[in-house]
């Protein structure tokens, strides 16, 4: 104030000198004045006129002033007076010293804006980011929860550009203004703003790593099922494998991975749990907002709460999760709260199941009776029995000729029909206090009788804001039932007899016997089988965000997770599994007949985190600087009790056994994982140009050997906005051009805790003087460290009219693979778990999508992508020797029809190893094998197993398009894959090493050897031997390079035909949104290869019939 003063004294002392008349007295007199058009000069010198001269200013100031002065005022005073005509001009006014003092008004150096960002609906956009038009980094703010911001600036500053999202970046010229309300709309074209990594939120333009952003529109487009189901239809970088065994149960557990598998199998430990507390070795970490979660969480989890999904892929953006991310990472970010007004909307839809068979041929009644006829298991050298076989033979043959042809596939088979329900209710004011309640319930009935899996959850979003804090707080429960079906598996009744009774023709009851001593898999479910699984999730996420200064934000967050588990598993003593136990059994076997598992377990995560971000700019040099800490603890134990012995079908009560299962005891394991880790990271940016970031994440995780309990994750990117270069010739064309690239190391943590120490296990079946003993059973490696897989990935982004491109080579090396290596055997172990060897994939990623019409509100999007993998061992085989020699002795087993998984240097590590095969001899209807020397045998060898194959596919993609027009769209989308082999399991199984006594594929009929001379892909029907074994009656055929095909598949993996209700009629339902869609999901697949899917449970079609209702 003093300093104003002094200011002011000195300016009117100057105004004493100048050439310009001042004049003064005392400012004490009221007047009135009435002014119209007047010029500032001439209305102050009339006010010195009227009020004695106290009115000082200078000529020149006052002469720069444009306004026209119209006033009309009744006795005021002097200041008054000055102060309307200078209203809205840069001069104002003060008292000094009795005199009222004209001066320049003095600039401020920053001003502070504020405002709401909204959707053409009405709808606050919570997350907006707001920036100064020019930096190249996450510069300025972001709305809060209520859709506002607040942002202090330079007053230099001439543009705001606002972004979010899925929808069109906004220009706004500040003009002076310190109130600016934004309206965005929707972006047609999928270009990203701001990537969301889970710790930190970043600006796409500069950002150099590669990542693909889904938005909700995006995901709810590609099905509605779960969210595993449209990753899979959207891209193709995250393989979401066929689950080959378990088709479309609800209850399983899709496999997956992100640029090729690196990471040996897990070890089967003997404990088979049920509570999904592993993860697989290669699977991709999942972060939900902002923290680690199972993959079973995320298929359970509602769909209508997810906001966007993130693929992380390269080194760049996977980095800052250091030693868990070598897999990649998916980040997924649920809906913020969004709205000032109170509303409630509810989703609603019917999800209708069907069978799909059509990957079965087998045969009818009459095609099997011949096949057996033509095998011969009719024929006996012995009278008696040939005389009892063709009696069978006629009682058979009368009873297909009567119509008897038993389609034993639809017996354990239903349309499911099940629905869910999520109903959202927002709730709050539009400044400080908002909340959201989320209820929702699915049920989803399987096609199998009996399979469905309902899951009920209910989450609560809070956010509360104060000035700069920002609390927030995520509660969510989910309670989950699952049931698998009482009928068994497929399997059983694909290989049924078709001339096989399932029923009894005069009662219609289900009969336990199909035929003598062959058990009906119908009667399994009528006498109270039980396969259920349940459990209880809590989750916590609590928030503070801090923004301290402009620029500075500081979060802070503590995660809460607790899980109970159970699972029941009742087979009765009528159950088929007990079969062969007859009448004439011993008692004690009798006894045994019924059983029953029981589960429970349970598993806790606890983790925290501090991380701040400040971003500056400096001229054309934009900064950004990020770092935090965070701590985790995760543990889980399970349990499994078997019992046997139940006397009747109604004792499903694991208390009723009469004892443990025989060779069996209480079962096991446990775990507990404790972490640390830091991470640092940056951004510089030059003029919107030329950019740089790097990451560096250092850990210390309880699960590495003592000798390396840190692992440093760190990674490196630049890149180039050429669209921005002065020199650029298409800039009207091309609105982006991005090339970047980057290094980096990151790890994987994917196994045990009790990997890396010794393990002791007790005599519990002996005991000594009252004591226990007890003994080694896993040697220690204290020097045991994390996976690595150092990154390298280039990439460019492009925009160019109305097509957007993505492009990324990349190359991904992994080293110190967790695997069991050979030591001497005077250790007593013959493996250990050690680091070894360096593995290769690499590959492109390209994805491209055209507006082909754009106009209003009608648009076409066309879109496609390619991924192509390849994967090599690079240094490996000595070490896997002991591994390498077991399977070639799995090999060796004359029961053993299926390619053994081996690991050779140069070789993929999804290579199919078996013997090569020259065919089928025709004049003996044998097969031919080539033995490493090139020569032919008839005999087997498995030290001629051979890379035959590859199951990896060099090729995949998807490509489908988009169409909508006054709210009435069409969305569909195909995947495809090809350049890989299959070894065609159908082909052993029901072709050639068939059991006669069951059904077969109609090619061991029509495609089977049966006369000298034929050339057949299959060897020929009937008992014969290869080799001088007197036990061999039929050699069964061994894997072979007959059996592995080139595969192509092409799958329509989803259709959406949806349709928005228009504005009059939502005015006159009283309604904000009104939405009706319809949806199909794997609705047909062409393939290269005939081969049955889904043995243990078949493949499905889905429709679903959807509602979402906006109040």
């Amino acid at each position: 104030m003093r300093g104003a003063l002094c200011g002011l004294l000195l300016l009117s002392l100057t105004t004493l000198f100048t050439h310009s008349p001042v004049y003064g007295q005392q400012n004490v007199k009221r007047i009135s004045l009435k002014l119209e058009a007047t010029s500032l000069l001439e209305a102050l010198r009339e006010i010195n006129r009227l009020g004695d001269n106290v009115v000082v200013f200078k000529k020149e100031e006052v002469e720069r002033e444009t306004k026209r002065v119209t006033v009309d005022l009744k006795n005021v005073t002097v200041k008054a007076a000055v102060e309307a005509c200078v209203e809205g001009t840069g001069l104002t006014c003060v008292d000094f010293e009795g005199k009222v003092v004209v001066t320049p008004r003095q600039q401020p150096t920053s001003i502070t804006v504020t405002g709401t960002v909204r959707d053409v609906n009405g709808e606050v956009l919570p997350g907006t980011t707001v920036i100064v038009k020019g930096d190249s980094l996450f510069l300025g703010t972001s709305t809060g929860a209520d859709g506002a911001y607040r942002l202090t600036m330079p007053t230099s500053v001439t543009t705001l550009v606002f972004s979010f999202v899925g929808y069109k970046p906004k220009e706004v010229t500040v003009g002076g203004r310190t109130k600016i309300d934004v309206v965005l709309e929707e972006e047609v074209k999928s270009v990203d703003e701001v990537i969301v990594t889970g710790i930190f939120t970043r600006k796409a333009s500069s950002y150099t790593g590669a990542v693909v952003t889904m938005t909700a529109k995006d995901i709810m487009r590609a099905g509605n099922q779960n969210l595993f189901q449209s990753l899979k239809n959207l891209d193709p970088s995250l393989f979401i494998m066929d689950n080959l065994e378990m088709g479309s149960n609800p209850n399983a557990i899709p496999e997956m991975k992100m640029r090729g598998i690196s990471s040996f199998p897990l070890e089967e430990t003997g404990v088979r749990l049920k509570g999904n507390y592993k993860n697989s070795p290669n699977q991709p970490l999942f972060i939900l907002d902002g923290f680690e979660v199972t993959a079973e969480r995320v298929m359970d989890m509602d769909m209508n709460r997810i906001e966007s999904v993130t693929l992380l892929k390269d080194a760049s953006a996977k980095a800052i999760y250091g030693s868990k991310a070598a897999n990649g990472v998916v980040v997924i970010t649920t809906r913020r709260l969004a709205g000032n007004e109170q509303r409630v909307t509810y989703t609603g839809s019917v999800d209708i199941q069907m069978p799909d068979l059509s990957s079965y041929n087998l045969c009818d009644a009459e095609e099997k009776l011949e096949a057996e006829r033509i095998d011969g298991i009719y024929d006996d050298a012995n009278f008696l029995l040939y005389t009892q076989k063709q009696m069978l033979y006629q009682q058979r043959k009368q009873l297909v000729a009567a119509g008897l042809d038993t389609y034993w596939l639809s017996k354990p088979l239903r349309t499911g029909v099940g629905h869910k329900h999520n109903l959202s209710v927002e709730l709050g004011d539009a400044e400080t206090l908002r909340a959201v309640l989320d209820v929702s319930y699915n049920q989803v009935i399987g096609v199998m009788k009996g399979s469905d899996r309902r899951n009920i959850s209910g989450s609560l979003d809070l956010s509360y804001r104060r000035n700069d804090l920002i609390f927030s707080n995520t509660m969510t429960v989910n309670s989950n039932k699952s049931y698998d079906s009482p009928y068994g598996a497929f399997s059983d009744y694909a290989k049924m007899n078709p001339y096989w009774r399932a029923k009894d023709p005069e009662t219609g009851q289900v009969v336990r016997w199909a035929e003598d001593r062959i058990p009906n898999p119908m009667y399994d479910a009528e006498i109270g089988t039980l396969k259920k699984e349940s459990y209880v999730d809590f989750l916590n996420n609590f928030q503070v965000e801090w923004r301290a200064l402009n620029g500075l934000i500081l979060r802070a967050r503590v995660m809460l997770s607790f899980k109970r588990n159970d699972g029941d598993e009742f087979l009765p003593a009528a159950h088929s599994s007990f079969a062969n136990i007859t009448k004439d059994s011993p008692v004690e076997e009798q006894l045994r007949k019924g059983s029953y598992r029981l589960d429970n377990g349970k598993s806790s995560n606890v983790s925290g985190d501090l991380h701040g971000n400040y971003a500056t700019t400096i001229g054309k040099h934009s900064i950004l600087a990020m770092g935090g800490f965070g701590i985790s603890e995760y543990s889980y134990e399970a349990y499994v009790h078997k019992a046997e012995g139940f006397p009747n079908s109604q004792s499903a009560d694991i208390t009723f056994a009469r004892q443990y299962a025989l060779d069996s005891r209480p079962e096991g394991s446990s775990s507990l994982r404790r972490e640390i880790n830091f991470v640092l990271g940056g951004g510089y940016s030059y003029d919107d140009r030329y950019f740089l970031d790097f990451n560096v994440q250092t850990s210390a995780s309880s699960l590495y050997g003592n000798d390396n309990r840190w692992a440093t994750g760190w990674s490196v990117g630049v890149g180039w906005n050429l669209h921005n270069e002065h020199f650029f010739p298409w800039k009207d064309l091309v609105r982006q051009f991005k090339v970047r690239g980057s290094i980096g190391l990151t790890g994987n943590q994917n196994f045990d805790t009790n990997e890396a120490v010794a393990t002791y296990q007790y005599y519990t079946d002996a005991n000594y003087l009252g004591m226990t003993g007890s003994y080694l059973g896993r040697l220690a490696n204290p020097s045991l460290k994390w996976e690595q897989k150092k990154d390298y990935n280039v990439g460019v982004d492009a925009t160019i009219h109305r097509a957007t491109l993505r492009f990324d080579l990349y190359r991904a090396d992994t080293e110190n693979m967790l695997t069991d290596v050979s030591v001497p055997t005077s250790t007593g172990f013959a493996t250990v778990k050690d680091n070894l060897g360096l593995v290769r994939n690499s590959g492109i990623e390209a994805y491209l999508s055209y507006g082909v019409l754009q106009q209003n509100r009608t648009f076409l999007t066309v879109f496609g992508s390619l991924v192509t993998t390849k994967n090599k061992i690079i240094r490996l085989s000595e070490s896997m020797r002991a591994f390498n020699e077991l399977r070639d002795k799995m090999a060796s087993d004359k029961a053993n029809n299926r390619p053994v998984l081996k690991y050779v240097d140069g070789e993929s590590m999804e290579t199919i190893w078996a013997v090569r095969s020259a065919g089928i001899d025709p004049m003996t209807g044998q097969e031919l094998y080539i033995r490493q020397d090139g020569s032919l045998t008839y005999t087997y060898y498995e030290s001629d197993l051979y890379p035959v194959g590859n199951s990896l596919p060099k090729y995949r993609g998807t490509f489908g398009f988009t169409f909508e027009h006054k709210g009435f769209g069409v969305s569909t989308t195909f995947r495809y894959q090809a350049g890989y082999q299959y070894y065609n399991r159908t082909l052993i199984d029901r072709v050639e090493n068939v059991d006669m006594n069951y059904n077969v594929d109609k090619r061991a009929l029509y495609g089977r050897w049966k006369e000298p001379g034929q050339v057949t892909p299959f060897k020929r029907l009937g008992t014969f031997r290869y080799d001088d074994d007197p036990l061999s009656r039929q050699e069964m055929t061994r894997a072979t390079s007959r059996f592995v095909q080139d595969a192509k598949e092409l799958t329509w993996g989803s259709l959406n035909v949806y349709y928005d209700f228009q504005a009059d009629i939502l005015k006159y339902l009283r309604m904000k949104r009104l939405r009706v869609s319809f949806y199909m999901e794997e609705i047909s697949k062409i393939s290269s290869i005939k081969a049955e899917r889904g043995f243990d449970y078949p493949f499905a079609r889905t429709m679903s019939f959807s509602l979402i209702g906006t109040f």
